[in-house]
């Protein structure tokens, strides 16, 4: 929603963003990528995204530490040009709904070597050694995450990255910062609206980061990771 073009509370045209569409995903938000698409205010978009680790975690016997490369998480769709926005304008972006998608199980989450509070780091020193490297993978539907038989856990969908582009930085997909970016918030959820500060002409959106339930925060450094 810009101050020049602004949606008005109209709603216009409907766009598709999926894989192929979106080419390379990008790990950092910036004004240096050229957009893959160009919308105006009002407008519908519907995003094919990744999981946080690109979909290359794909059995329980995998290695994180062995297949992932980092900062090179959190892979995102956009930048997303938005006509009429202008710096100093306020980017409304509403959650329509968040639908998984992808082969069962599609729900990931891990314990990964130097990565959230449960492994030990240089940060997060503990008196008991770090627990080791695990992957879960979990099926995931429009209703519940299956945790086991046993247990299942209501599906909670939210955006964990979501931002726009700094004026000349570009920030790594994995850092929150005042232009959004990787806040993990159970708030960026289906029926809610995020305000976002417009920094760089066309506000370049960026998306990805999907999860399918989260506490308040990431005590393991991931959610239930899905695309």
């Amino acid at each position: 929603m810009c101050r020049r073009g602004g949606a008005g509370g109209r709603v216009g045209r409907s766009h598709r963003l999926d894989e192929a569409a979106q080419g390379a995903f990008k790990y950092t938000l910036g004004p240096y990528d050229d957009p893959v698409l160009e919308v105006a205010p009002g407008d519908r978009i519907s995003v094919e995204t990744l999981d946080a680790f690109g979909g290359r975690i794909r059995s329980e016997a995998d290695r994180p530490s062995d297949i992932l490369e980092m900062p090179f998480g959190n892979p995102q769709n956009g930048p997303i040009r938005v006509e009429g926005a202008r710096k100093g304008d306020v980017l409304a972006v509403y959650v329509e709904r968040i639908v998984p998608r992808g082969d069962q199980p599609r729900g990931t989450t891990c314990l990964i070597h130097e990565l959230g509070g449960l492994v030990g780091t240089d940060l997060t020193a503990m008196l008991n050694d770090p627990l080791p490297e695990r992957v879960r993978k979990v099926n995931v539907d429009a209703d519940w995450v299956y945790w086991s038989d046993r247990l299942r856990l209501p599906y909670e969908p939210f955006i964990g990255t979501i931002g726009l582009s700094p004026q000349i930085d570009s920030i790594s997909s994995l850092v929150p910062a005042s232009h959004g970016g990787n806040m993990d918030l159970p708030e960026t959820r289906p029926g809610n609206v995020i305000y976002l500060p417009v920094r760089a002409e066309g506000a370049y959106l960026f998306l990805g980061d999907v999860h399918a339930t989260q506490g308040d925060g990431e005590l393991s450094g991931n959610a239930i990771e899905h695309a």
